[in-house]
């Protein structure tokens, strides 16, 4: 949930780098729900918003909502993984016990596949990772589980790879599982995420993989990112923590809890399941 921020609307130098932290930290915002954190006018985050662009390059607004790119660096991937990390480990284990043995998992870069990597090493699961994240490609390889890493142009902020080197890379291979992470979920819109380049790698792996897992925390629910990576109809299961349990009844096709860890995350299933399905 975003915090109430009402004490910095009424200052304008306050309020727009409030604006910048919190689209840093979220990804993607509605202006809606920037009016509402700030208790202003929508007029004022629109005027907000015109005066950032001119300082912060990487700024994109669309479809009633506003969003940033990640700068260059690593920083970013280190104040995402900061966030929300009890969730993530909760995600990451709950997919870590259900997934079968001796199955091969396509894994896309970020903070919520970072952890179910470090979870798959820590329980030394017999499986074969590939990955186009080096972070995840590294931290797997350390734990001496079997690891293909797709080629690219590498992403400085988040250690992802991309591009035709790392699409190419997909077409020849087949997975039985892909489980993805993404910067938005919406029962509209579908699976989106703020770089283009991860949202035709994300297609890809949905191509490769026999089965599609969506991993993602609550934080992420009824946002859109700029690029949809995947429709509803091209997901199998999603694994979220227990705070999204109540949204996901209310979803317009509901889907049906599989499995649930301690900590009350789950694994979500629509009864449209491919081949292959555990």
């Amino acid at each position: 949930m975003i915090p109430n921020l009402s004490s910095d609307g009424k200052n304008q130098e306050a309020r727009q780098k409030a604006i910048l932290e919190l689209l840093r930290q979220y990804g993607t915002l509605t202006l809606q729900e920037l009016a509402d954190t700030f208790s202003c006018s929508l007029a004022t985050i629109r005027r907000d918003l015109h005066d950032l662009q001119a300082q912060e390059p990487g700024l994109r607004r669309y479809h009633g909502a506003v969003g940033i790119e990640a700068n260059a660096g690593e920083q970013w991937f280190a104040d995402k993984s900061a966030v929300f990390t009890a969730e993530k480990d909760a995600i990451a284990e709950v997919i870590v016990r259900w997934l079968p043995d001796h199955i091969t998992i396509g894994l896309n870069g970020g903070t919520t596949t970072t952890r179910i990597a470090w979870h798959l090493a820590q329980a030394q699961k017999p499986v074969t990772v590939v990955t186009n994240a080096i972070n995840i490609a590294y931290q797997l390889a350390q734990a001496n589980i079997a690891v293909v890493v797709i080629g690219g142009d590498l992403r400085p902020y988040n250690y992802e790879t991309t591009g035709t080197l790392a699409l190419d890379g997909l077409e020849r291979l087949h997975l039985d599982w892909a489980v993805l992470g993404a910067n938005g979920i919406h029962s509209q819109v579908g699976i989106t995420t703020a770089a283009n380049e991860e949202a035709v790698l994300g297609q890809a792996f949905r191509r490769a993989a026999d089965q599609i897992m969506i991993a993602v925390d609550h934080s992420k629910f009824h946002r859109n990112a700029l690029y949809q990576m995947l429709e509803w109809t091209d997901v199998d299961y999603l694994a979220t923590d227990a705070q999204a349990s109540a949204w996901l009844k209310e979803w317009p096709e509901p889907p049906t809890p599989v499995a649930t860890d301690y900590l009350g995350a789950q694994i979500w299933a629509w009864r449209k399941t491919r081949v292959g399905a555990p």
